[in-house]
């Protein structure tokens, strides 16, 4: 039907949205582990959907693609806007180190394993693990878009990656609360619910009192302001950099970036941010133009699409070709999270390391709710202040992290590829693979020493 194209696929969404969420709140079975209502939402859509029913409804992938490309940027200015006053005197650098050193990690455990055992394949198969279990299913399915000419069937790999983290947040995070809870000989969590961890209240005295420009409409003009600044960037950049007939360095460099759409609309948001700040020292009043609890809505808004639509553009051909590696890297790649994160937290932090060891296990195998949602296992109130800094933590790894998706670019610059069409490998390939290896190796080892001489400093205080 004319003119409900693009709609039609958010009103599906927000039904399997709604759905997801009466499943989750009154099937037991399924509140008794920790998964998101957006990931239950899209399973439920994928699962009746003609990829696993023939003649059912048909979803255009590219479409879906799209829309999980545009809400990651979407959700990621929204959460940059956010004016989070970070208090000194909590571990919020060293909990962004420890959450950036485990992308590190699983990136780096990711390329050794397909270099040692699955040599055929692109090493960005394995790299997409970082990006599934440590960013979720946005990040690690434009990556994957970004490399189709080069994993081939394996598009929907950084999804199932994300998927299978969910699912080992969500179920091995729950047996470690029942463990956790029995040695602290606290009454463990029966029910895990989708609850917010704030409250707000809105006080509207009169309908007069409702603005032309209320709270809502001003934060998403802001936001849309930004991104077309995105767009113009990008617009600008691709008339600069690529040719018409394409396989320059310049045509890479600009597919690069317009992967990295979100990384633009952070630096804009945090040039809006350092404006604003400038015009308050100057003594005008601009609290108006930021509202933290209306812009973690719209974040939320945006990735819980994000998520439900990253699960829809699964594609189950890829299975044959790239399960059996799927399943070895999540599976490795799942113990060695657990592992270091539980060494460390050991280490990092004198109090709270429980909590801090299911948080941040969670996090780095979900999403941030995934940990808020396991932290509540042994932290039934949120008094301790491990969950404000996870939240923040994160903010900062953000920052931290940029590095290594310089590293995650090279090795698809050792390929050839053009129009869409793989050409071969370039005499770089090795090279950049090695680069990449060890970069993040390195990486690992700088954030873990950097932590540990800051434990001891505050050990010896």
């Amino acid at each position: 039907m004319d003119g409900w194209e693009i709609l039609i696929y958010f009103l599906f969404m927000g039904v399997l949205l709604f759905i997801g969420k009466i499943l989750k709140t009154k099937l037991p079975f399924l509140n008794r582990i920790v998964l998101p209502t957006a990931l239950l939402g899209g399973t439920l859509g994928l699962i009746f959907s003609d990829v696993f029913i023939r003649g059912s409804y048909t979803l255009d992938k590219d479409i879906m693609t799209n829309i999980v490309y545009h809400c990651l940027a979407l959700g990621f200015i929204a959460l940059t806007l956010k004016q989070n006053k970070a208090k000194g005197n909590k571990k919020i650098w060293s909990t962004g180190m420890l959450i950036t050193s485990t992308y590190a990690l699983q990136g780096f455990l990711g390329i050794l394993i397909v270099m040692l055992f699955f040599s055929d394949k692109f090493v960005g198969s394995g790299m997409l693990l970082a990006l599934g279990f440590g960013q979720g299913p946005g990040l690690a399915n434009s990556f994957a878009n970004m490399w189709s000419a080069l994993l081939g069937t394996g598009v929907s790999l950084g999804v199932s990656y994300a998927f299978l983290g969910f699912v080992v947040g969500g179920t091995v995070g729950v047996l470690l609360i029942n463990l956790l809870s029995r040695k602290k000989k606290i009454e463990k969590t029966k029910r895990y619910y989708d609850e917010p961890i704030q409250t707000h209240n809105i006080e509207v005295k009169t309908v007069k009192e409702v603005s032309v420009m209320d709270g809502i409409t001003i934060q998403i003009v802001i936001i849309s302001i930004i991104y077309f600044l995105v767009w113009a960037t990008l617009y600008f950049l691709n008339g600069v950099l690529t040719t018409e007939a394409g396989g320059t360095i310049g045509d890479t460099v600009y597919g690069l970036l317009k992967g990295f759409n979100f990384i633009i609309g952070i630096f804009y948001a945090l040039i809006y941010k350092i404006i604003i700040k400038k015009i308050e020292k100057a003594g005008k009043n601009m609290d108006f133009m930021t509202n933290d609890y209306v812009l973690s809505n719209l974040s939320s808004l945006f990735f819980n699409v994000m998520i439900c639509g990253a699960v829809l553009t699964i594609k189950i051909d890829f299975i044959k070709e790239y399960g059996l590696l799927l399943l070895v890297i999540a599976t490795i790649g799942a113990i060695f999270t657990l592992t270091y994160l539980r060494v460390m937290t050991r280490r990092v932090y004198p109090e709270h390391k429980d909590e801090y060891f299911v948080g941040l296990f969670g996090m780095l195998t979900g999403t941030a709710s995934t940990g808020i949602a396991l932290l509540k296992g042994l932290d039934r109130n949120l008094e301790t202040p491990v969950a404000e800094e996870l939240v923040l933590g994160s903010g900062t790894a953000i920052t931290m992290a940029l590095p290594l998706f310089v590293f995650l670019m090279l090795p698809s610059m050792g390929y050839d590829v053009v129009d869409g069409v793989l050409i071969g490998a370039n005499s770089n390939q090795v090279l950049f693979e090695y680069i990449a290896l060890f970069g993040c190796l390195l990486f690992v080892l700088v954030m873990i020493s950097i932590l540990l001489l800051r434990s001891r400093k505050k050990a010896k205080k």
